[in-house]
């Protein structure tokens, strides 16, 4: 069975890589936070991923993810988060 996916890349900034993944069912953005210190990834930064989308939710915690707001990357972490509907 073939799935439509697609994937989008956002250029790194200061060592944090965003991009999103689709398929036909959702849609996730991935967040790699690559330095040995706190990050601070403002939402202007990657609002174009999110498109009309509000928040989300990062599947490992399970907690709401505002994408209006700018979010707060501890040293080393990684974010799955699922589009909300």
């Amino acid at each position: 069975m073939l799935e439509n996916k697609t994937v989008k890349y956002h250029i790194p900034q200061n060592g944090i890589y965003v991009y999103v993944r689709t398929n036909e069912s959702k849609t996730e953005m991935i967040v790699l936070n690559s330095t040995d210190k706190e990050q601070v990834l403002p939402n202007n930064h990657y609002n174009i991923l999110t498109k009309d989308h509000k928040e989300g939710k990062d599947i490992s915690s399970g907690k709401k993810v505002d994408f209006t707001q700018n979010l707060i990357l501890a040293a080393h972490q990684s974010m799955i988060i699922e589009f909300g509907k």
